[in-house]
């Protein structure tokens, strides 16, 4: 029991919650429902599978970004692609999108405005038939920029890798820089009165 003849100060707890892991359990667990699911189907979890990936990138680009960065809100409105290079450099890795991490980073950046900015699409493809030939009979033609075609196991469990991996590429380098980052959220006491 409190003493009420000892003297009272406040103290102020601080800490940083950080949601990265967050995103990336739900993509995780999206990716495990779209294995099990049947073929057509996929879609409903490889979609937001994907989509909590990018938004786990984003997450820590804005972790990283925010501590090693003094004015990193000045970066906020940069590119996705702009915000993992520019942290990657910072931390002393070699940005090269014909190779891996980069490429499938490059990938994510594709599905993620495809997603992101979702637009109607006009596609059409011309067939040479005889002229008595049933058009309805032809194939409907397809596109490579919509949600979908991006959308596949392979490409949710890239994903999924290429974000811890890019994490560990920059938690390891900002040690060897001696940079501090916090990534989980340390609590920090101040006597303030």
């Amino acid at each position: 029991m409190a003493d009420p003849e000892k003297k009272k100060v406040k103290v102020k707890v601080t800490r940083e919650i950080f949601e990265h892991g967050y995103l990336g359990s739900i993509a995780l667990n999206q990716l495990a429902q779209a294995k099990t699911e049947q073929d057509g189907h996929r879609f409903r979890w490889i979609v937001p599978s994907m989509a909590f990936s990018v938004f786990r990138i984003e997450a820590l680009c804005n972790i990283y970004g925010r501590q090693l960065f003094p004015h990193w809100d000045h970066f906020e409105s940069t590119t996705f692609i702009g915000k993992i290079t520019m942290i990657s450099e910072f931390l002393g890795l070699t940005v090269d999108f014909s190779k891996e991490p980069w490429q499938t980073l490059n990938r994510m950046k594709t599905f993620r405005n495809a997603l992101a900015h979702a637009k109607p699409q006009k596609v059409s493809k011309e067939h040479e038939v005889d002229e008595d030939y049933f058009e309805r009979l032809l194939p409907v033609p397809e596109s490579n920029k919509t949600i979908l075609s991006h959308s596949s196991i392979e490409n949710a469990e890239a994903f999924v890798e290429v974000v811890t991996e890019l994490e560990m590429l920059w938690m390891c380098n900002a040690r060897v820089l001696k940079k501090e980052v916090d990534t989980i959220g340390g609590i920090k006491y101040e006597v303030v009165g």
